[in-house]
């Protein structure tokens, strides 16, 4: 009976132990989602995507390492009417993957693949853009 008892003790430990790091993101996951946050300032401008939809874009970046951001995040209704407006935005940064080969966009150099910024928070810095 004791070994019985033991034995489901330690079958249970174990499937606990297993769950658990089952549930931790993968190391690569865990940098992404610790990306540390900037702030950026520039120009939202409205861009189309390849699949004919509209996206936003953080244009004339200043305080990052790239002159274009994409902006995502909780924002995205508010962006429309922030066109051609300079703001002032705080988030975390994500740098593109590269393209897989078989995409066609490796071998076209007008694709561009600019980073993304997860809009924390925005702010209108002036009305218009110059």
């Amino acid at each position: 009976m004791l070994r019985y008892v033991t034995s489901t003790l330690t079958a249970c430990a174990f499937a606990g132990t297993v769950s658990l790091f089952a549930q931790e993101p993968a190391p690569a996951q865990q940098e992404k989602q610790q990306a540390p946050k900037e702030t950026l300032t520039g120009c939202v401008m409205e861009a189309k995507t390849t699949d004919g939809g509209k996206a936003y874009v953080l244009n004339t970046a200043e305080g990052g390492s790239a002159k274009m951001y994409v902006l995502a995040g909780s924002s995205q209704p508010e962006w429309a009417t922030h066109v051609n407006k300079k703001v002032e935005v705080t988030g975390p940064v994500q740098q593109p993957d590269a393209p897989p080969a078989e995409d066609g966009a490796a071998g076209k150099p007008n694709v561009l693949r600019p980073p993304m910024m997860q809009v924390e928070s925005m702010k209108v810095v002036a009305e218009t853009c110059k």
